[in-house]
């Protein structure tokens, strides 16, 4: 990263140029992507797109392809949510059949084009006619985990529907955007990169085209948090990849209150006040009234309420009384409420109540033992241990957001601060990369077969691994 003397009004780094919090803290005008200083842009015509298909988000980046200058950025919730929150539920209905497939790649697609479409209108207002500047988009590259890139294709997902879990295309793709059903970009050449395995996608193969450029001496180790997470291990000339169903609870899915980083969304957890008055402080993004919490909340949240004893190490919520006796101050003593066999804490007031409740704390239990596993059985694999790392980059718009020390005080990620990077959208910067260079993409469709694909599934002690991570780590 560019050294500019200067802290990131983002993440505070003196070291950043161009994080994703950068990104959001600026106008459309002044978003700006920093590539690694070996990457060089290979200037085209026209206007290119960089999109990633995400599980739950979809993000578009407008490119000047002539300049490599970024116009525009959008994102937007993927429709096919309507058939179900994760990557299973996704594969299960586009299998059922073929119209179902169709209904959900066209529901994809239109969708995208109204990510191009909100671009263009910013961008290009002198073009908004019937086209609305549709025709100077001459290419666009999409990655996402392999269930979201075939169904994209109109691929049916069959290898992906059952052991040993094989994606049902190899190579990479390219084809004109009318043969997916684009009208916008039907004369576009539509280019999606190949997978690394069954659940590790296109998307993790850009995070690697990225990482891959800032040329590191030491071991790294990459995590991609979302609805479906990859891990990426690279360790000299061995890599090393897998995926975790890590589910939508950490994007504010499967939450009884959750939702995503938008207007009314918690966004951040901490305290107020000095013990014994100690209470809970919510920040709200828009500093509206908050309707529901986002999934860097949802980890800020955890940590705390674990740390003042409302949550054991188990997970288990404890009752007014039990909170008492374990210590906790009375102010959040007075915020967990039991209702039968429901128990919940009060994290707003009663104008504006949101809540966490123990069935959701037990969802984003689920995902952070999934993750923990995962990175403790990659790097069983490739014979290291976490010392040896030089760096570990959080990857994508969530980890970007998320407390470092809330992290890794409910087990997200190892106790190694200093070790970890918040590096933004690396899926789409990777994206970016190969829509501004064809020999980012050819190096990537040559790489992409050499790693080492790791099933976590076929794994025996993955279950182990897994329960284990479940529970917060204990307090020191």
């Amino acid at each position: 990263m560019e050294n500019t003397g200067k802290r990131c009004p983002g993440c505070r780094r003196e070291s950043c140029a161009g994080c994703g919090i950068f990104q959001k803290l600026n106008t459309n005008k002044q978003l700006r992507v920093q590539f690694p200083e070996g990457f060089q842009i290979e200037p085209g015509e026209g206007l290119g797109v960089a999109f990633d298909v995400g599980t739950t988000t979809l993000a578009g980046m407008l490119w000047d392809l002539a300049e490599g200058r970024l116009l525009d950025a959008e994102t937007a919730a993927n429709p096919q949510a309507a058939f179900g929150a994760d990557v299973i539920s996704r594969i299960q209905g586009a299998n059922e059949s073929e119209e179902k497939l169709r209904q959900m790649q066209r529901l994809l697609v239109e969708k995208l084009e109204e990510l191009v479409r909100r671009m263009l209108h910013r961008s290009l207002p002198e073009d908004n006619g019937k086209e609305g500047g549709g025709g100077k988009v001459k290419k666009a590259v999409a990655v996402g985990n392999t269930a979201m890139c075939e169904i994209l294709l109109g691929i049916m997902p069959r290898g992906l529907s059952k052991a040993p879990f094989v994606p049902d295309y190899r190579e990479g793709i390219r084809l004109k955007g009318e043969r997916l059903g684009f009208r916008l970009l039907q004369d576009a050449e539509i280019i999606v990169p190949p997978p690394i395995g069954g659940y590790v996608g296109a998307d993790a193969l850009a995070v690697y085209c990225y990482v891959n450029y800032m040329q590191e001496k030491a071991p790294v180790l990459t995590v991609d948090i979302g609805t479906n997470g990859e891990i990426l291990l690279q360790k000299g000339k061995e890599k090393y990849a897998c995926s975790v169903a890590a589910g939508p609870a950490l994007e504010g899915g499967a939450v009884s209150c959750g939702m995503r980083a938008a207007k009314g969304a918690i966004d951040m957890v901490s305290l107020t006040g000095r013990f014994p008055m100690t209470d809970i402080g919510c920040r709200v993004i828009g500093k509206e009234k908050p309707t529901g919490i986002c999934g860097s909340g949802l980890v800020d949240a955890l940590a705390v309420l674990y740390q003042w004893g409302v949550l054991d190490s188990t997970g288990y919520m404890r009752s007014e009384k039990e909170a008492r006796e374990a210590g906790t101050p009375e102010k959040l003593c007075r915020r967990i409420e039991t209702e039968g066999k429901e128990r919940k804490f009060l994290l707003t007031d009663k104008t504006s109540p949101v809540y966490l409740r123990q069935e959701d704390v037990r969802h984003l239990q689920l995902a952070v033992g999934a993750i923990g596993a995962g990175i403790e059985l990659l790097l069983k694999k490739a014979d290291m241990r976490l010392e040896e790392l030089g760096r570990i980059y959080l990857a994508g718009a969530f980890g970007c957001y998320l407390d470092i020390e809330s992290s890794i005080a409910i087990g997200l990620f190892p106790d190694a601060q200093e070790k970890l990077w918040q590096a933004g959208n690396l899926a789409g910067t990777g994206a970016s990369m190969v829509l501004l260079s064809d020999r980012a993409l050819q190096e990537l469709e040559k790489e992409s077969g050499e790693f080492a694909h790791i099933e976590l599934a076929g794994e025996k002690e993955f279950e182990e691994q897994f329960l284990g991570h479940m529970n917060f780590p204990l307090q020191k």
